[in-house]
């Protein structure tokens, strides 16, 4: 019985189904396949192109094995303007090439002088003509390999200058400058824009949020960037649901003026100069923008440097239900511990707790003993532990001891007197099962409270009656 080529007679959708699986290059290869392959990789509705060098800038991947050029994208370009169908998502990556040699037994990073603006611009005026409806992901980066690497000036000589997308949905850019167009008209359809690492004006920035009112999530990361002037920003969305912002001591302010349907929030404080007061005080102006959301997600840091500004702060979140949150044991003083303190003061009605404690260093006795001096005691005048907090997730992964995070778990074991449920995630440190044995014995305040310990491999649910 002769075979029957049934590769050959799929359907359109099931083979541009199956391409989709793959990278471009090997999607491209198919048309050798059989004639009815022959131009479906045209019909794909996403691209996902990247080229990875090496850290002397000799080899890539994914694509082409040459490095990054304007010849590069040059190509990408015609494959592109070979497209068919519509585009859904269309998404590049960089990593762009450094020379690196030996100098005085140090080494040292010189760019190597390939600027992809030009080719770029036509790439994305291309792009505008095929309509991208979906997502537009652009980033450029060097190798993190690279010793004393220059972020904040080499990751930005490329210079986006953005076209109007009438039909995008979702703008990513990293490691680049943005300038907006003469002719730029905004972005009407626009619902998620994510700035990392990016220049950009205030005036430009301003007018990019002016012109994108449908947006419901904006995410701005600022790291490793010198903003001239200080970045300031005030945000007027009425959709706007979910802000995430990555501030550093260039940040002058960012405020929410008009965000009526804002519900949650995540704020990291990027630079390790947290100790700075400018950073406090734009970042205890950021929480007060967003005291309405009913999620938060604060990120190392930000306990810190808020500790810079004196207590009580004016302000609460009366709708928060559910906080995320780092808390650093290696900086913990009692002025930290007085902001967490504060933190669940100001929230009534919280709900879910979910911590991740980080401990880089084996804590001394003299911090161990101020963990249980400020930590294992009964507390008075914290709502939530009296009322509403029923759900504890403690994780313990970099901690370098599970038992320097014994004391946190008293803590609310102690206090929190509605706990329903305390899931405690460790990485199997030889400490558990002295971790266990303690909670054996530890005073538990609400009579419900079931504590759940999981390592890698286990779950083991602790009798704390």
């Amino acid at each position: 019985m002769a075979e029957v080529d049934r590769i050959s007679f799929l359907p359109d959708d099931i083979k541009i189904s199956i391409l989709s699986r793959l990278v471009v290059k090997e999607a491209v290869r198919t048309s050798a396949l059989a004639r009815s392959w022959r131009h479906t990789w045209t019909l794909l509705p996403s691209f996902r192109l990247g080229c990875h060098l090496d850290r002397l800038g000799e080899t890539s991947k994914d694509f082409d094995s040459r490095p990054v050029s304007s010849t590069w994208i040059k190509r990408v370009s015609h494959l592109v303007s070979s497209l068919r169908g519509p585009l859904i998502l269309f998404q590049l990556s960089l990593m762009l090439p450094l020379y690196i040699r030996e100098r005085m037994n140090w080494r040292q990073t010189l760019p190597l002088y390939i600027d992809p603006s030009n080719p770029l611009q036509s790439l994305l005026d291309l792009l505008v003509k095929k309509g991208v409806a979906g997502t537009l992901n652009l980033c450029f980066y060097y190798p993190n390999t690279v010793p004393f690497c220059l972020h904040s000036y080499h990751s930005h000589k490329v210079k986006v200058r953005l076209p109007s997308f009438h039909s995008l949905k979702v703008l990513q850019l990293h490691g680049c400058e943005l300038i907006l167009r003469n002719e730029f008209q905004g972005f009407h359809s626009l619902t998620t824009l994510s700035l990392s690492n990016v220049i950009i004006s205030n005036r430009h920035l301003h007018f990019l949020l002016d012109t994108s009112k449908n947006l419901t999530t904006f995410k701005f990361f600022a790291r490793d960037l010198d903003l001239v002037p200080d970045l300031s920003l005030n945000i007027s969305l009425p959709l706007l649901t979910n802000v995430e912002f990555g501030i550093n001591k260039m940040v002058d302010k960012i405020c929410l003026v008009s965000t009526p349907r804002l519900e949650q929030a995540h704020i990291r404080v990027t630079d390790i100069d947290y100790g700075s007061k400018k950073l406090a005080r734009v970042t205890l102006g950021l929480l007060n923008s967003v005291s309405m959301v009913s999620s938060l997600h604060l990120d190392c840091y930000v306990l810190e440097t808020l500790s810079r500004l004196a207590l009580p702060f004016n302000f609460s979140f009366p709708q928060l239900k559910c906080l995320k949150f780092f808390l650093n044991l290696d900086t913990l003083d009692k002025r930290t511990f007085d902001v967490f303190r504060w933190l669940l003061k100001s929230m009534p009605f919280l709900e879910e707790l979910h911590l991740k404690l980080l401990c880089l260093e084996r804590q001394t006795e003299g911090v161990a003993t101020l963990m249980r001096e400020l930590f294992v005691k009964k507390q008075n005048g914290i709502s939530c532990l009296n009322q509403t907090l029923k759900r504890v997730t403690l994780s313990m992964y970099l901690l370098r001891n599970v038992m320097t995070g014994i004391t946190v778990v008293k803590f609310f074991l102690l206090n929190a007197k509605v706990l329903k449920l305390m899931n405690i995630i460790c990485a199997g440190d030889d400490d558990e099962l002295s971790m266990i044995e303690e909670l054996k014995i530890v005073e538990v305040a609400s009579s419900d409270a079931k504590v759940v310990m999981f390592n890698i491999t286990t779950e083991i649910t602790v009798n704390v009656k």
